[in-house]
């Protein structure tokens, strides 16, 4: 499943659809260490709004990582 979803992100990423790119892969758990480079780079608010599924990095720093 994770596989199918990267290469259907990579076609949209491909044909230009940014948007469906974007949908693709908010469905995927982000590495831990990439959402604290994301908090760290754009905020926590910014990573808040971008709906990516943060699941991994809460497990990893808590649940209020994010505050």
């Amino acid at each position: 499943e994770t596989l199918h979803i990267i290469q259907a992100s990579l076609a949209a990423s491909d044909r230009g659809d940014h948007e469906e790119e974007h949908r693709l892969l908010i469905q995927l758990p982000m590495p831990p260490e990439l959402a604290m480079a994301c908090k760290n780079t754009f905020g926590a608010e910014w990573l808040k709004q971008m709906d990516y599924d943060l699941s991994e990095a809460e497990e990893v720093y808590g649940k209020n990582w994010l505050d």
